[in-house]
């Protein structure tokens, strides 16, 4: 089948989605279709798939793509080794990503080891937080993709891509996300160290093809799913996503974690805490589908 943003529109939209609507997209740029192919496009199809997606949610909607960084101070947190200058600083989670941002009319958030890009309605208000925001704060664009009914769109991808799993994480306050530095750009150009807070760190289950929350979701029916030139695409709501893992969180403290962790330290101590905390906070059940 022929690339074109007239294909993958008609794709995108005969899994539902549509005018107005605002969608997070989890890409890989390689899966679209062969190299051979993908070199005749502009930008390798990174511009027929943008373009797709702006075209199929309309001036009206909202487009938008994880920009995440080499930002952390120290590699043992995350990647590191740069500073975050919205403008400037390149995204880490692919091509496509590096393109988007630098579109015309795309906002980037200022939050330096996991900012988004956004262009569309109400873009600059999507990426707005405040100054002591967490992450994935509930009140930056993590909530506002779940206040603002979003749709999670796994283009070529699946779930150990999904940053929304953090956003569960953070919002559920679980104990093991870490603490830790950013290095920002100052105004006077130098390097400003930034606390970052609720950062996902350590081994997961969840970065694993086939893990324990990729099935739950699978199974949840939440996901629609078609394939768009030689890509698998997925689309579900934000709002499904975190109902499903917050209530297989508080069955299963150990969702998101390794279930082989015979040599592993970090995953023992998680496990422990993050057991005791949700059998503590959670323990009733409450709160198992309203995010916080």
């Amino acid at each position: 089948m022929e690339v074109t943003v007239e294909v993958i529109r008609a794709g995108l939209e005969s899994l539902g989605l549509k005018k107005g609507d605002v969608v997070l997209v989890h890409s890989d740029l390689r899966k679209l279709a062969k190299p051979r192919e993908l070199v005749k496009l502009s930008n390798c199809g990174a511009d027929a798939i943008i373009d797709a997606f702006i075209e199929t949610v309309g001036p009206e909607g909202l487009v938008v793509f994880p920009t995440f960084t080499k930002t952390f101070e120290d590699s043992k947190l995350g990647p590191s080794g740069e500073v975050y200058d919205p403008l400037e600083t390149p995204s880490r989670v692919g091509s496509i990503t590096n393109i988007f941002r630098k579109r015309d009319g795309a906002v980037r958030s200022l939050q330096p080891t996991h900012p988004v890009a956004a262009i569309g309605d109400r873009a600059e208000e999507f990426c707005r937080a405040p100054g002591d925001q967490s992450t994935f704060d509930r009140r930056g664009p993590w909530g506002r993709m779940y206040d603002w009914d979003g749709y999670i769109c796994w283009f070529g991808t699946d779930n150990r891509t999904s940053t929304t799993v953090h956003a569960v994480e953070d919002w559920m306050k679980l104990p093991y996300m870490a603490e830790g530095w950013a290095l920002v750009k100052g105004a006077d150009g130098t390097a400003v160290r930034t606390k970052v807070t609720m950062s996902p760190a350590g081994p997961r289950d969840f970065y694993q093809e086939d893990s324990k929350s990729a099935r739950l979701l699978g199974e949840s029916g939440i996901i629609k799913s078609t394939t768009i030139c030689n890509a698998v695409v997925g689309l579900m709501t934000v709002q499904d996503c975190h109902r499903v893992l917050r209530k297989g969180i508080i069955e299963d403290p150990c969702l998101l974690l390794r279930d082989d962790f015979e040599n592993d330290q970090w995953t023992r101590t998680a496990r422990r805490k993050v057991t005791a905390y949700v059998r503590e906070n959670f323990g009733d059940g409450c709160c198992a589908s309203t995010p916080m």
